[in-house]
């Protein structure tokens, strides 16, 4: 290869745009708008909707909405993976919500990340942002800074999601029921279910 061919290909690499995420990408059909990446997902929508000016029963608004709610599904799956049977991505996420020591199998990392409390929108926002998501002590916090405004629901059933992948397992409260033969172990999956439901709803746009 001649060094004027090495020297083309350095200045295309050089060229070259990097790839917008999911996010990035659906904000960017909106000339309109300036999609702010230091920003959480959900305050970029809100800004959004303010912009195009639709009413509540606006078909667009409700569009806009769908469109969002793909994206942030394949923003998850894009930076924490979709299988549920890769251990790797369960450790990942175990990494990035500080759980330490990693633990080093698929059902105790499962556990792990159930009991930790965590807003979805967030935990997916901290991968472009580079900020830690907020780990809440209690189902009650995780529950108001999840009601706050603009609300912070992650949707629960998107065409994106498949009945084994990473987030459905995370999301869905039935997922690997167990037997379960103490008063004590109902009670931790009841609190658990809650605590999903908090983190994993579905997303308003109202």
């Amino acid at each position: 290869m001649s060094p004027g061919t090495k020297q083309t290909k350095r200045n295309k690499r050089k060229n070259q745009k990097p790839k917008r995420t999911p996010l990035a990408a659906f904000f960017a059909q909106f000339n309109s708008f300036s999609f702010d990446e230091n920003q959480s997902s959900n305050k970029n929508l809100d800004r959004l909707i303010k912009v195009l000016r639709c009413d509540v029963q606006d078909p667009e608004r409700r569009e806009v909405c769908e469109g969002f709610k793909d994206a942030l599904i394949r923003e998850f799956n894009e930076h924490f993976g979709n299988d549920g049977n890769n251990i790797s991505n369960w450790q990942n996420l175990c990494r990035v919500l500080r759980i330490d020591p990693v633990p080093d199998s698929i059902e105790a990392c499962r556990q792990c990340v159930w009991d930790t409390r965590v807003n979805l929108v967030d935990l997916v926002d901290s991968a472009r942002t580079g900020k830690p998501a907020r780990l809440f002590p209690t189902l009650g916090e995780l529950t108001a800074y999840t009601l706050q405004e603009p609300e912070k629901f992650f949707p629960k059933e998107n065409v994106y999601q498949g009945g084994k992948e990473l987030l459905k397992e995370i999301t869905d409260p039935h997922f690997g029921k167990r037997r379960n033969g103490s008063a004590k172990r109902k009670e931790r999956k009841k609190k658990q279910k809650a605590a999903r439901a908090a983190a994993g709803g579905d997303l308003t746009c109202v």
